[in-house]
């Protein structure tokens, strides 16, 4: 479910949002956007990511023709060039600097902390954390909206990134995954009372200032 709607929001930036633009100008709009959120932080892409990704994709392609059989994008939708802006899109190397700004900006409302730039509308981040409150953690996202009730979402990289709307945006990075997919350590910080509640209890002394937090 997550890779088909990632698919599909992919089909719909290469064909209704700026159509004119060629794949790789469209892929230079996507990081252009992702260094507003980021504020300038390194936001970079990873070539050997690309090809990975590309040539181990099985599953996702029989995705993309599932969907195309049942008339699924939107018309004039080429179904190579929109898995290949998907595997472009899954190859964006981050820093947990450039992800902690992010978080930020997703906690801040679409307006970037470190430039005062509205980057998103108000409406499009209640969106993005609703989908990354019920999805962002693969199959454990049901339990751990029930046990830590935040938008989450992480990453195989080891990479977790945690949104207190209103307060601040949390970046976690530790690379042993579970059987789901999560982080190990970036769910156990997120879990345990000693973990992320006393972070709330001191960013909320402080309402005036959005807080990010990097923890590795």
């Amino acid at each position: 479910m997550v890779n088909a709607g990632a698919i599909m929001v992919c089909a719909l930036l290469q064909t209704l949002v700026k159509p004119k633009m060629t794949l790789p100008e469209k892929f230079d709009f996507l990081l252009n956007y992702l260094r507003r959120m980021a504020g300038g932080e390194s936001i970079e892409f990873n070539n050997d990511v690309f090809m990975s990704e590309r040539d181990h994709a099985d599953r996702n392609y029989a995705l993309g023709f599932l969907m195309s059989e049942y008339k699924c994008f939107p018309e004039g939708s080429a179904l190579q060039e929109c898995m290949d802006f998907y595997f472009q899109s899954c190859s964006v190397e981050v820093t947990c600097d450039s992800m902690v700004v992010i978080a930020g900006t997703l906690a801040n409302g679409g307006v970037c902390p470190i430039t005062d730039e509205a980057v998103l509308c108000p409406g499009t981040i209640r969106n993005v954390l609703s989908l990354m409150h019920s999805c962002g953690m693969y199959d454990f996202s049901g339990q751990f909206a029930f046990k830590v009730g935040l938008p989450a979402k992480s990453g195989v990289c080891g990479a977790m990134l945690i949104v207190v709307p209103g307060v601040m945006g949390i970046c976690t990075w530790s690379p042993p995954l579970d059987s789901l997919g999560n982080s190990v350590r970036g769910v156990q910080f997120c879990e345990v009372r000693e973990g992320l509640a006393p972070l709330i209890c001191m960013c909320i002394v402080e309402t005036t200032r959005l807080v990010g937090c990097i923890w590795r």
